[in-house]
């Protein structure tokens, strides 16, 4: 299955639902989100996502879920561009891991093999060579699995 990368940009939208989804995810297992998916409409559900954050720093990897329905168009997030009639597409992503702050940061992708793609992406839906997102998977299951603490957001084991 193919892996897309998603961008969220503080500077234009401050996503002030992050911290109750990172709790929901941490109740749950996971946490689906709507989100644009650019001029993309042939992401198949099932496909790998990451999240990343762009911007201002810190910026990297956020997050790490799989897609959960095919692009749909519906009103764009963008308020001229509503006004307009300008329509996007949206999905929904289902996160198994959602941080505030990088797992893999900017610095982390700029020695390769990730230095060969320009993570700066422009819209969401930019679909990752196979070869590194193989690689990208590597690295994020080791800081993911290194780095649990309160920032984190994976399930927590129940007690009972």
């Amino acid at each position: 299955m193919a892996t897309y990368l998603f961008a969220w940009n503080p500077v234009y939208w401050n996503w002030p639902e992050l911290p109750r989804q990172i709790r929901r995810l941490g109740r749950n297992g996971h946490v689906d989100v709507q989100w644009a998916s650019g001029r993309i409409r042939a992401i198949e559900p099932g496909s790998r996502a990451f999240m990343i954050r762009l911007g201002v720093p810190p910026k990297g990897i956020i997050g790490a879920g799989v897609t959960v329905t095919a692009p749909t168009e519906g009103e764009h997030w963008v308020a001229a561009k509503a006004a307009a009639g300008i329509p996007a597409l949206y999905l929904k992503l289902r996160f198994e891991i959602l941080r505030t702050t990088p797992a893999v940061t900017f610095d982390d992708l700029a020695h390769p093999p990730f230095s060969r793609f320009r993570w700066g992406i422009r819209s969401s839906g930019t679909r990752l060579p196979s070869s590194l997102a193989d690689e990208l998977e590597t690295l994020w299951e080791a800081r993911t699995a290194v780095k649990a603490g309160p920032a984190d957001s994976r399930p927590r084991a129940r007690r009972g």
